[in-house]
């Protein structure tokens, strides 16, 4: 039976992947397979046991097609090069349910706006964190926020626009954190577009992390 199981997740992580624009390279759908057949550091069990209950919660929670379920244990690419780490790491079972209102959201508001999304970054370790100098209060270290791209980017500015605009509209509502790499007038800095999007309160930030590199004020 396990073995079936182990199986399926397989298959279902490569299919997740079919559209994605990372097909190749050390956080690819084929690199995280590769890893989550691996035996798991500290028990030894392989970690497909533990995605498959992971992808059975996402789907009781209703939540398993917002973005592609393998992703969301993507560790950030340029963090895991500079900390010698995985590019792919298993959250503690205890805070799985805790990324559930961030997907709800992106289902709900976010995607309709910005289109299909890619995730970038999900949980982040604490060794993690001290290695790159992170934020003590991230709200990755709680598996509650994700750094996203759009998959059908039709310029920076548009999508940054869009997600400015949906800010305003249901940002206090939703409680909803929007870190917006992006500034109108550096275009050189952010190339991918990648943001920022949780459900721990309602701010918006740019590339110093505070308010005041918000980029919304400068393209609304």
């Amino acid at each position: 039976m396990a073995i079936l199981t182990v199986a399926t997740v397989s298959l279902a992580a490569v299919g997740d992947v079919a559209s994605s624009p990372n097909e190749a390279g050390p956080s690819s759908a084929e690199a995280f397979n590769r890893w989550h057949f691996s035996p798991h550091p500290h028990t030894m069990d392989s970690k497909a046991a533990s995605f498959a209950s992971f992808q059975a919660m996402l789907e009781e929670e209703g939540v398993a097609e917002v973005v592609p379920a393998w992703q969301l244990w993507r560790v950030d690419a340029h963090y895991a090069k500079r900390c010698g780490t995985d590019y792919f790491l298993v959250p503690p079972e205890s805070r799985w349910r805790q990324i559930i209102p961030t997907l709800r959201l992106l289902r709900d508001e976010v995607i309709p706006v910005t289109g299909p999304l890619e995730v970038a970054s999900g949980y982040r370790s604490p060794e993690i964190n001290d290695c790159v100098n992170g934020a003590s209060r991230s709200k990755h270290l709680n598996f509650k926020a994700l750094d996203l791209v759009a998959t059908q980017i039709t310029g920076r500015e548009d999508i940054f626009k869009k997600l400015c605009i949906l800010q305003n509209q249901i940002g206090r509502s939703k409680s909803m954190g929007l870190g917006a790499f992006y500034d109108p007038e550096d275009t050189q800095r952010g190339e991918m577009g990648r943001f920022h999007i949780d459900v721990e309160g309602y701010r918006t930030w740019g590339f110093d992390y505070t308010s005041k590199s918000n980029p919304c004020p400068k393209i609304l």
